[in-house]
């Protein structure tokens, strides 16, 4: 289920990727907004990893590693992961500090976006972020995204977003 965009590789994060992984869902910068500024353990990183391993088997979708090809160097993780229990999952994109402000979430969104409506045959896709994180914010509307909705979730606010799948 691998991914080439025009500057990146994506691909399905594996338990080899665990020391990887790890270092990026506890960067500062990245878990602030994903994980609450929650330090996460390598076991639980492992966890993530064995989900997505499990989602991949079952419904073709899970978190791939992106990696500049230029560089071959891993810059963060996008996928389709599930929230809020909710049926379907959510669009969802990591970007190391370095590595953000440069279109790498767009350019990895926009194919995520592709592989759930022509690979799964979603009809619609939904992303959510918090709502004072204004790059995520930037980067959903960017990718062609319309804010739905926002909400307060256990003390925090949440913004939620939507793109159709477009008909011919």
């Amino acid at each position: 289920m691998k991914i080439e965009t025009e500057r990146l590789v994506l691909t399905p994060v594996t338990l080899d990727d665990l020391d990887t992984f790890s270092d990026i869902i506890t960067d500062p910068f990245v878990r602030k907004y994903l994980f609450d500024d929650m330090l996460l353990e390598k076991e639980q990183a492992r966890e993530f990893i064995e989900t997505s391993k499990q989602l991949f088997l079952q419904k073709k979708y899970g978190l791939w590693l992106l990696r500049q090809q230029e560089r071959n160097e891993v810059i963060g993780f996008a996928g389709l992961w599930h929230f809020f229990d909710e049926n379907k999952p959510q669009l969802l994109y990591a970007i190391l500090p370095t590595y953000t402000r440069q279109g790498f979430a767009k350019e990895a969104s926009m194919e995520i976006i592709n592989y759930a409506f022509e690979i799964l045959a979603f009809d619609y896709l939904e992303a959510s972020c918090d709502t004072p994180n204004i790059s995520s914010l930037n980067t959903a509307i960017s990718i062609g995204m319309t804010r739905t909705n926002d909400k307060i979730i256990d003390n925090k606010a949440i913004s939620f977003f939507r793109i159709n799948r477009n008909e011919d």
